[in-house]
């Protein structure tokens, strides 16, 4: 059979302001790094210019909704 995907869990904080944008991002990318399929929403929100968005690259299937709102990066990988 094949293999399962890497799952992981979603989030669900909408527009909420993060109270540090550092510690979001590095949650992003610990949440989302290697995963395949996203239980629950994808919310790409308040990243800065510059961001480093190759950990999203693995994503194959969000089974909620996909917000990108708020940023000032200049592109997703």
């Amino acid at each position: 059979p094949a293999p399962s995907p890497a799952v992981c869990t979603g989030t669900d904080m909408k527009l909420l302001r993060p109270s540090s944008p550092e510690s979001h991002y590095e949650t992003l990318r610990h949440l989302y790094q290697g995963c395949q399929v996203v239980q629950g929403n994808l919310e790409l929100t308040y990243l800065p210019p510059d961001t480093d968005t190759s950990f999203l690259k693995d994503i194959k299937e969000v089974q909620g909704y996909v917000l990108i709102a708020e940023n000032q990066v200049n592109q997703l990988e």
